[in-house]
């Protein structure tokens, strides 16, 4: 469905919209749309575990269908990374240390790189670098390239453009025009690629400049609450001969151009969407390309975006995720332990990891399994694996985790644990989360419950526990059987049970 601008409003900018539906699990990091596909990380969540989030990479055709899932490295598994084009090339540049890989399309895989370094434009006379310092402000640098002398000004981040031989800065609340860089404050502190990136034992830090000289202020919005903002300005484009700036007040996201240091709405969007920019994906922006992308949300967690700017068109792509984690119900999930549990108990001495694997994705469980060291007391002195862990969602107030400790060398599986625990799945609504926080005597009440029918489902199979302990807060009952011990424990935070041979 396409849409045109009204008569009065610029004939040579039209609009158009797209629907797409995919299943994805996870929750949006940095896009980009580049030619045909979309270049898309994911993040899912990691429960209770002390790794950031897992991050996946998809490349998805027109039609939101994955072409491929990439496998993402270790130095990018954190928290803040870009994602960006650059000689027709996809790169990622990771936040803190700056490591740098492409995309290599032929064979679906990361490739390390040299450090990516903090530039934002260049073109024949000059190179534009900024960097972020946080509480201590920031700094933009504009490095000639005839004589090496740079210059600087106080802003952060910005979406270059260069229009009628002037360069025009969007950061936030404000454009710039300058007509000549070297009117700027000249830097006693230039931006050094080894200081910045290289470096990585003594961090680059510095106080930002808040100058603004030699800049020409075309607007500025003043009337911002900072701890509540209604007003920012996502990017800036060129298009037939005119600077436009795609931006959201209030009351809803526009294009408009600046006129009289005030901005004139051009184009109103119909539904409401929140573009944006991750503070940390900073180099897609702009790059010399004619085209451009930027994300946006919508009122709905599970629908999101991309608008594309390619000179006179500008188009927007919803995603609608219908993916949502499978939720058991109680039945089912005590019909699962109890013919699990058996298999698990007679064929312990044999069960590989690859059997359980098996079991897990038959189940459709989530895979939650970390990157970092996990062990347990029980296996001291045991070469063991940090365990494969798989999650899968009893109902709104339960989950299950299952870890399965494994040796080294023939993938054997030495211990298992289910643990029951509350249901903190990232999916659910924050009012939920809340009311589940404020309902500790139920939660309690269904971890004693489970506790007594895993119990009495126990004495059936495997008689009287050899050993019973108790007390206000705690139970604990053990049996064992051969080589063979479970141990089956509560708590008013859990209900764990665990197998492994002696």
């Amino acid at each position: 469905m396409t849409f045109f601008l009204a008569s009065c409003q610029p004939q040579e900018l039209n609009v158009s919209v797209e629907n797409i539906e995919i299943n994805i699990p996870g929750s949006p990091g940095p896009w980009l749309k580049y030619k045909d596909s979309f270049y898309c990380y994911f993040k899912t969540d990691n429960d209770q575990f002390s790794s950031g989030s897992n991050h996946q990479f998809y490349v998805l055709d027109n039609n939101g269908k994955v072409k491929s899932k990439i496998e993402v490295p270790n130095k990018l598994q954190t928290f803040y990374y870009d994602l960006y084009i650059k000689n027709d090339t996809i790169f990622t540049t990771e936040y803190y240390d700056h490591n740098t890989f492409y995309l290599d399309q032929t064979k679906n895989t990361w490739v390390e790189t040299k450090k990516g370094i903090d530039l934002y434009f260049e073109d024949n006379d000059y190179s534009v670098y900024s960097l972020d310092f946080g509480e201590w402000g920031g700094v933009t640098w504009f490095e000639n390239k005839k004589t090496d002398k740079q210059y600087e000004i106080g802003l952060t981040s910005p979406i270059v453009n260069k229009f009628n031989d002037s360069y025009y800065l969007t950061s936030g609340i404000s454009v710039l025009k300058i007509k000549d860089p070297t009117k700027l404050d000249e830097s006693k502190e230039p931006y050094d690629y080894k200081k910045a990136v290289a470096d990585l034992e003594n961090r680059y830090n510095r106080n930002g400049n808040y100058s603004t000289n030699g800049a020409e202020i075309l607007f500025e919005y003043k009337d911002n609450d900072y701890f509540n903002p209604t007003f920012s300005i996502t990017t800036s484009f060129i298009s037939s001969d005119k600077l436009y700036h795609l931006y959201k007040d209030s009351i809803s996201t526009k294009i408009g151009i600046i006129e009289n240091k005030k901005l004139v709405t051009v184009y109103e969007f119909e539904n409401k969407i929140r573009p944006f920019q991750w503070h940390y994906d900073t180099r897609n922006p702009i790059q010399n390309n004619n085209f451009q992308p930027t994300q946006f949300r919508t009122e709905k967690k599970s629908v999101y975006g991309i608008i594309e700017i390619n000179k006179n068109n500008v188009r927007l792509t919803y995603f609608n995720n219908t993916y949502s984690e499978p939720v058991f119900g109680e039945k089912k999930m005590n019909e699962w332990f109890e013919n699990i549990f058996e298999t698990y108990f007679s064929d312990f001495g044999s069960l590989t990891l690859s059997a359980i694997d098996k079991v897990e994705q038959e189940m459709s469980a989530n895979d939650l399994t970390q990157k970092h060291k996990i062990s347990t007391y029980r296996l001291d002195g045991r070469d063991i694996e940090t365990p494969r862990i798989y999650r899968k969602i009893e109902n709104e107030k339960l989950k299950l985790l299952t870890l399965y400790y494994y040796s080294g060398n023939d993938k054997k599986i030495q211990l298992i644990k289910f643990e029951w625990g509350k249901n903190r799945n990232q999916n659910q609504n924050i009012s939920d989360v809340i009311a589940s926080m404020s309902d500790e005597e139920k939660t309690e009440t269904i971890y004693k419950q489970k506790f007594d029918w895993i119990s009495n489902y126990l004495k059936e199979k495997l008689g009287e526990p050899n050993d019973y302990k108790t007390d206000k807060n705690r139970a604990e009952k053990q049996w064992t059987k051969g080589d063979k011990i479970v141990i089956l424990e509560y708590s008013k935070r859990d209900v764990e049970l665990t197998i492994y041979n002696e």
